[in-house]
């Protein structure tokens, strides 16, 4: 069995045809080897590839010596052949370069190519955006193993080639954002609800649910590790869409401000609206909600007050049930650690605070007295009494917010840094990162998981104002004397 493949028309109606012998014996069919194997589908589409990259580029570069402003055509510099890299493998093609018109552009001596205007990194769109994904999910030497074995590219595109495509993904990326922002600024201006007042409803509610991991850095002059601030963004309550992905290495307040406003302009967020903040209370978070516009909400994370509460309840329970000495105070300390998540849960900061110092002075009784099983107490306690402190003003009533339907802890911000950040940079892969490096990476992955990399990747930047040869005009004397 055989066949023959490819044949294409041109645009002028000429038909072009490119031949591919495959052929199957009987013994492999028999064998059980049906269909196109993995072999002949590269041989397939290399050929095809190769055939369909030369025809465009030769349809496009036959407008291109043209020059749009006074249609006459450019006088050609030379002819030179180049390669580019798509996804099925490497074409070399022709590539002629032109020098621009003297007529619009006097007194300039430029040349251009085909290949400068449509793929400035000798690479394809399609080929950069699968490379940069693979990147983002799985280490540099996988990623490029997994492309060799699925798709007829070449041996030199090792993980050095998937590295260096993927930092360049996230650079396009992070100058599209910046763009953006310059096209379309976010609300960042403090402004007053104009919506009517409707308490409990979560959906005139933006939650940003926000908090840090720490990866491992590579440069053995700077600090062992360097913090990574993640976040998620969305709007209603419980139960709702989870919202929008952002991710940043620098964790200055500036920077902080504008991914969030932007992540919140995703969100619909145009200036109305009450803004909450989930953190687990670190000081690092904290300058986010000084800078973002009124109203805002800074509320700590539920969990990790019930996460400090409960080694102190566990210890509390073991020494009541196991020990005689002193079992009337130590019942009424257990009792007040019981009472103490209630205090908290319902916001009740000030009695929560007087039951801690309470209970502090206790310990540190008994431990006087020589009792070792007040010495932890003791230290837990103190150390939730220092957090409860600086964080007073962000503890809120928990429970009326959970019975109205709102969010309470950062699970969407714990989720967003195992997807993020755990998966591909700290637990399973025991490698280090640049700051930079890191960056760049993140906001591939960030984009993907928000589902809209390849829409940023192809937005066109707004372009106004005059051409550029009319800048380039010459201005007769007789005007610039006037």
């Amino acid at each position: 069995m055989e066949w023959t493949v490819i044949e294409g028309r041109h645009e002028r109606g000429e038909v072009q045809r490119a031949q591919l012998r495959i052929e199957k014996g009987f013994e492999r069919l028999k064998s059980g080897e049906i269909g196109l194997s993995i072999d002949n589908s590269k041989r397939i589409m290399t050929t095809l590839q190769e055939f369909v990259v030369k025809q465009e580029l030769a349809t496009y570069a036959l407008a291109r010596p043209v020059c749009p402003e006074c249609k006459r055509f450019r006088p050609v510099k030379d002819y030179t052949m180049q390669k580019i890299r798509t996804a099925f493998r490497t074409v070399e093609v022709k590539n002629p370069q032109w020098i621009l018109c003297q007529r619009s552009a006097p007194h300039t001596c430029m040349a251009f190519t085909v290949l400068n205007e449509i793929c400035p990194d000798q690479a394809t769109p399609g080929s950069m955006e699968l490379t940069a994904r693979l990147g983002s999910m799985m280490p540099y030497r996988k990623a490029a193993e997994l492309l060799a074995e699925f798709l007829p590219i070449d041996p030199t595109e090792g993980h050095v080639t998937v590295r260096k495509r993927t930092l360049t993904v996230g650079e396009r990326l992070e100058e599209k954002s910046l763009q953006q922002a310059w096209d379309n600024p976010p609300m960042a201006h403090e402004r007053k609800q104009l919506e009517l007042s409707m308490p409990g409803d979560p959906l005139r509610e933006f939650v940003v649910s926000i908090d840090t991991a720490h990866v491992r850095g590579a440069d053995p002059k700077a600090a062992r590790k360097f913090e990574v601030v993640v976040a998620r963004c969305g709007r209603g309550g419980r139960g709702s869409q989870p919202g929008h992905y952002f991710v940043t290495a620098t964790t200055s307040q500036r920077e902080m401000l504008g991914r969030t406003l932007r992540a919140l302009q995703a969100e619909g967020y145009s200036g109305q609206g009450e803004i909450t903040i989930l953190s687990d209370g670190a000081e690092i978070m904290k300058r986010l909600p000084k800078a973002l516009p009124k109203p805002i909400t800074h509320i700590i994370d539920w969990f990790h007050i019930a996460m400090k509460i409960q080694p102190m309840l566990q210890i509390a329970d073991h020494v009541v049930s196991c020990r005689q000495v002193r079992p009337g105070m130590l019942a009424m300390i257990d009792e007040e650690i019981k009472t103490l998540k209630w205090k908290l849960w319902h916001g009740q900061v000030d009695r929560a605070i007087t039951a801690l110092d309470r209970i502090v002075t206790h310990m540190d009784r008994l431990h006087r007295d020589g009792d070792p099983s007040a010495a932890r107490l003791r230290r837990l306690g103190q150390h939730l009494l220092t957090y409860i402190r600086s964080n007073r003003n962000a503890i809120v009533d928990y429970g009326a917010r959970y019975r109205s339907g709102r969010r309470i802890a950062t699970s969407l911000a714990e989720s967003a840094v195992n997807s993020l950040v755990g998966r591909r940079m700290v637990k399973k892969q025991q490698m280090r990162w640049s700051q930079s490096g890191a960056h760049l990476m993140l906001q591939v992955r960030a984009a993907m998981m928000n589902g809209d990399l390849r829409q940023r990747l192809r937005e066109q930047p707004h372009i106004s104002g005059l051409p550029v040869a009319s800048f380039l005009q010459p201005i007769p004397p007789l005007f610039r004397a006037a």
